[in-house]
């Protein structure tokens, strides 16, 4: 098969692999939620006064949540997630579930170090002024601390969601259902025509390398603008 050929069939299936792009991003953008609110909830936890033996116990957690998704592969996670621990939700109709609550569990351990780094960048003054208002120390940290944390941290944040849009890809080793019918991430599409039409394996192939390069340019420009944005009203 020509080269001709190989654009004439990539022509022909792009809507296959725009619904499989869309699949993977629907996956990172639901985990990317899940692992925000997992990582402020862990950030706090590791960042709060241990006063008591509920926080002490909580911050053991949280060292040994971070230190075991941190150090293993997210295809092991997602593997072990779909193979044992959402087992049940696997065979649904719709079973998208397990790879947004596998990516959005180990999105978070990243994302807590992420804002406690943040945190822990903003001057102490700051804690001690809004406690001298009479604030409580989680008001202080929600209301003060944490907006100006996630100032600091946007690139860092962003570089996560890059990370986790990428990491997407190995979706395409467990089978996906949506509405009872068979679906597949983007690297799924291309792995299944690529079987289907050999002669055009590796131009698919790289296919999927563009459309995830376009994501991640989106990602970047977005980024820039966020910053440019914190930017200018950091001047105001």
């Amino acid at each position: 098969m020509n080269f001709n050929d190989q654009l004439k069939y990539i022509f022909e299936v792009r809507g296959l692999l725009f619904e499989g792009l869309g699949i993977s991003l629907i996956i990172a953008f639901a985990a990317l939620i899940i692992g925000f609110v997992i990582g402020v909830l862990l950030a706090m936890i590791k960042i709060a006064p241990k006063n008591n033996i509920v926080m002490k116990i909580l911050d053991k957690f949280a060292d040994v949540y971070i230190t075991v998704i941190r150090g293993t592969p997210m295809l092991v996670q997602l593997l072990i997630m779909y193979g044992v621990i959402l087992v049940s939700f696997k065979s649904n109709d719709t079973n998208l579930i397990v790879p947004i609550i596998s990516f959005g569990i180990n999105s978070g351990a990243y994302m807590a170090e992420i804002i406690r780094s943040g945190i822990n960048s903003i001057d102490k003054g700051q804690m001690e002024a809004g406690r001298s208002l009479g604030l409580t120390w989680r008001k202080t940290m929600f209301s003060i601390i944490i907006p100006q944390a996630i100032k600091v941290v946007v690139p860092t944040i962003f570089n996560e969601i890059i990370i986790l849009v990428k990491e997407t890809s190995v979706v395409c080793y467990i089978t996906l259902r949506v509405g009872g019918r068979q679906v597949r991430d983007l690297l799924g599409v291309a792995e299944k025509l690529g079987l289907a039409v050999p002669g055009c394996y590796m131009s698919l192939i790289f296919s999927v390398a563009i459309l995830y390069l376009v994501v991640v340019l989106i990602l970047t420009f977005v980024q820039k603008l966020i910053e440019r944005r914190l930017s200018a009203n950091d001047r105001k």
